[in-house]
């Protein structure tokens, strides 16, 4: 084999390899890539539950308030009252919570 032709062969193994390597680095990069497909609704989109057999066990007011966004579906209304948490809110926090609470109970029970 002429050295020529020993030159020609050599490059093109090296850019079949080079090529090679490049086609897999991307189906590997691509392949391990993930992507999020969680979406935070709007304010005030409505995200409660409109199943019959829910609806039937709730207030025509907790279903207003869960439409509106005042309270998260399925939640039940009530606020975080873990100790760590509550040792961070401000005393206004709270009191938002306690009257948020108070105004649950009421639209969970019917009234």
């Amino acid at each position: 084999m002429k050295t020529s032709q020993k030159a020609a062969l050599t490059a093109a193994l090296v850019g079949a390899s080079l090529a090679g390597g490049a086609v897999g680095a991307s189906v590997l990069g691509t392949a391990s890539a993930q992507t999020s497909t969680t979406t935070t609704p709007a304010a005030g989109t409505d995200t409660s539950n409109h199943d019959p057999a829910h609806e039937a066990g709730e207030s025509a007011q907790r279903a207003a308030d869960e439409a509106s966004g005042k309270i998260q579906p399925g939640s039940g209304g009530h606020s975080n009252t873990d100790p760590a948490h509550e040792a961070a809110e401000s005393a206004a926090q709270t009191a938002q919570e306690s009257t948020n609470d108070a105004n649950a109970a009421t639209s969970t029970t019917g009234g």
